[in-house]
């Protein structure tokens, strides 16, 4: 297996040889990582700017993010030959840029799971150890950065799907504010939710992605020490012990260097996710979905939220699907759960009030087997693999929050654990000016 690669690297690289060569060599290392599989799709006839910041660069993109050359199929089989012709708005960027695209990613099938492990097309496996999970849904995005294939993979989060799989690939995961990355041309499941992110090798690199894609700048530090809330009561509760060493020494190494850790609380925040996260999705999907569907070209614009679900493979997702069709979410039960999203913004907001961003494990337990799609060990019982895996990352999301996951350090077995950072709505140039110090500080 390669080691990640940064922007700059790759940049070297073009300058010793040429755009062409370097992507290249991307479309090779593609071509032959069916093994983990990392790509649903390679493309063939790519053409790369000869200037901009990413010139040169060869980039993936999740296969639920649309791509005018390349199939956009949400890794489910009624999309499979799904071409919708047009550019997601950070795809656009990163091509203005100077971006190839080089193909598509693997993903959890719709983007309704955190295993990639996909019936329909394959599942993605760890870099590290293939009879694992890299995490998901973007899972295929960062087995291609984790493996050296790009240095930048887009992919999307609605609860966790970017910050997930870098935790457990061990590189970084930034999830955007919700609509600072642009809206549509993307398989959907909740407006309210779902944001497309990047995942890299370093934070300088996603936050050059996100000034691209955005046109706005990092933020500045704060001319004072940095002041990083603990959230214990729910974030840190019942941690794998590895993942309770691993960040216990990067929080004591971010005190050693000045940093102020404020023990704080989020009040609610999992019970008030647990009132109103799903079925915010659940009534979303119904409709976002067939919106999309209709903005497509001919044979799959005539598709409904009926057609695509007779088709679904994976079980976990025809499970919650089904539920969605059923109707069970109403009119009124959705008002009721955006009630209860305004009020665990409300608690995230108080929670930040004194603090610049909160610090808390990504994910409580590292990557687990490939195949523990329902329930996985942890701590010496079968727990819910969803949702143990999105328990610290599922709140911020459905508040809409940005949020980023940084390499914390590694079990005994090499797995690596990561560290979230998130901050409140709109705050994302400070947020990515603190992960970037914070980076620098655990290096």
């Amino acid at each position: 297996m390669s080691a990640p690669t940064s922007i700059s690297q790759v940049r070297a690289r073009v300058a010793a040889s040429s755009a062409a060569a370097v992507i290249e060599e991307s479309l090779d290392a593609a071509r032959r990582s069916d093994d983990l599989g990392v790509f649903l799709a390679v493309a063939e006839d790519i053409r790369t700017g000869t200037d901009g910041p990413l010139a040169g660069i060869p980039v993936a993109v999740k296969d639920n993010l649309d791509t005018h050359d390349l199939p956009t199929t949400g890794g489910t089989p009624a999309l499979r030959r799904s071409r919708p012709e047009r550019d997601h708005p950070a795809v656009a960027a990163l091509r203005a840029a100077g971006a190839a695209v080089i193909g598509k990613t693997n993903l959890h099938e719709l983007a309704l799971g955190i295993t990639s492990n996909n019936t329909a097309f394959g599942p993605a496996r760890h870099p590290q150890d293939p009879s694992r999970s890299p995490g998901g849904s973007s899972g295929g995005s960062a087995v291609a950065v984790a493996t050296g294939i790009v240095p930048i993979a887009l992919g999307t989060d609605t609860g966790g799907s970017l910050r997930v799989p870098a935790a457990h690939c061990g590189i970084v995961g930034w999830r955007p504010t919700v609509g600072r990355w642009g809206d549509g041309n993307a398989v959907p499941i909740s407006h309210t939710r779902d944001t497309a992110g990047v995942l890299t090798s370093s934070v300088a690199d996603a936050a050059l992605v996100d000034t691209i894609v955005t046109g706005i700048a990092t933020g500045t530090l704060p001319a004072r020490a940095l002041r990083l809330g603990v959230p214990r009561p729910g974030f840190f509760d019942d941690l794998h012990p590895e993942v309770a060493s691993v960040v216990a020494r990067a929080l004591d190494r971010l005190a050693d260097a000045g940093v102020e850790l404020v023990e704080t609380a989020v009040p609610d925040a999992h019970a008030l996710d647990a009132e109103c996260g799903f079925p915010i999705v659940f009534h979303e999907i119904v409709r976002d979905l067939p919106a999309y569907l209709a903005t497509l070209p001919w044979p799959e614009r005539d598709l409904t939220f009926a057609d695509v679900l007779a088709q679904i493979a994976s079980p976990d997702v025809r499970a919650g699907c089904e539920f969605a069709a059923s109707g069970s979410v109403t009119d009124e039960v959705y008002r009721e759960a955006l009630g209860a999203r305004d009020r665990l913004r409300a608690a995230y907001a108080g929670a930040l009030a004194d603090v610049d961003a909160l610090v808390y494990p990504t994910v409580p337990l590292p990557a687990i087997p490939l195949g523990d799609d329902d329930t996985t060990e942890h701590n010496g019982r079968p727990v819910p693999t969803f949702l143990t895996t999105i328990r610290n990352t599922g709140p911020g999301s459905t508040a809409g929050m940005p949020a980023i996951s940084l390499p914390a350090g590694t079990t005994t077995d090499g797995l690596p654990i990561g560290l979230s950072l998130e901050a409140g709505p709109g705050d994302d140039a400070l947020l990515l000016a603190l992960a970037g110090e914070v980076e620098r500080l655990l290096a």
